[in-house]
């Protein structure tokens, strides 16, 4: 079992949701999907190396 706090579960659950709504839809030829929503260009995406986890 995870040493993690049923509150830093929690926050790490909605960071998590924010995240992929956030993520771009993209194609199986990895081109963008409009219809899938999320922001930029999928060969853009770097990942979430900026976000500070709880």
């Amino acid at each position: 079992m995870s040493d993690i706090s049923d509150e830093a579960r929690k926050e790490l659950d909605e960071l998590a949701k924010q995240r992929v709504e956030d993520l771009p839809g993209e194609t199986a030829l990895g081109n963008k999907d409009p219809e899938a929503g999320g922001d930029g260009e999928p060969a853009d995406w770097t990942g979430n190396k900026d976000v500070q986890l709880p």
